[in-house]
């Protein structure tokens, strides 16, 4: 795109927070504007059609009508084209702290594949007692999240878009949650998760973005001190 001008950004997905949240995320930080196309901000029928003319799985990002998809691939374009925080790109331009941040992305995908693994589950009960499982003593989720706060002992200052992942997925984890089965305080007993959620939950412009956020995306808000 032309570096000397914003272009027209459009963002599909559902009216969720999900993988479409940290690209959300990283676009308010940097000031980008964007129009967040989803059922609850457009006619759903205008937005069935328009996933379908697109041909792209959700989320994807529309600029100046060019169609890019994967989510992923789209955070790390927004970080490392677009969108900036505190004079630097949120995307790291040093290799080392590009692998750190790739890194925690893909930590978090280790995470993210047994629990989208139980959406294909149709029995209602059954897909609870399935997360319920995961996210027990032992559990693969469990084991992750271990990892996860490890991994999390260091980070900062400066926030780049793997802290927005990160944040956002660790979030599918808090109540209320659009995931089914999840115990109420999972992730209290993981004091650098926590430590990041604040790091993360206190940035200006994410303070102003979710001040008024209810339900699902009220866990984006700062936490009230334990």
């Amino acid at each position: 795109f032309d570096p000397n001008r914003m272009p027209e950004l459009e963002l599909y997905y559902w009216p969720v927070t999900g993988l479409a949240e940290p690209i959300r995320m990283a676009l308010t930080i940097g000031g980008v504007p964007f129009r967040d196309c989803n059922p609850s901000t457009m006619p759903r029928e205008e937005f069935l059609a328009k996933k379908e003319a697109y041909g792209s799985a959700v989320p994807f990002l529309v600029m100046d009508g060019k169609v890019m998809g994967q989510s992923r691939a789209i955070l790390r374009y927004v970080g490392m084209a677009l969108a900036r925080f505190d004079g630097k790109p949120l995307y790291p331009t040093d290799h080392l702290e590009a692998y750190k941040c790739d890194e925690l992305i893909e930590l978090m995908e280790d995470m993210r594949a047994p629990l989208g693994a139980t959406f294909s589950i149709q029995d209602q009960q059954e897909k609870e007692a399935a997360r319920a499982a995961l996210l027990a003593e032992g559990g693969a989720i469990t084991k992750v999240l271990a990892k996860i706060d490890k991994r999390l002992e260091s980070f900062g200052p400066d926030i780049h878009v793997g802290d927005l992942y990160a944040f956002s997925l660790l979030n599918m984890l808090r109540q209320p949650t659009f995931v089914d089965g999840v115990p109420a305080g999972v992730l209290d007993q993981y004091s650098n998760i926590n430590r990041h959620h604040a790091f993360v939950a206190t940035l200006p412009p994410l303070v102003e973005y979710y001040k008024n956020a209810e339900g699902i995306r009220s866990t984006y808000k700062p936490m009230a001190p334990a």
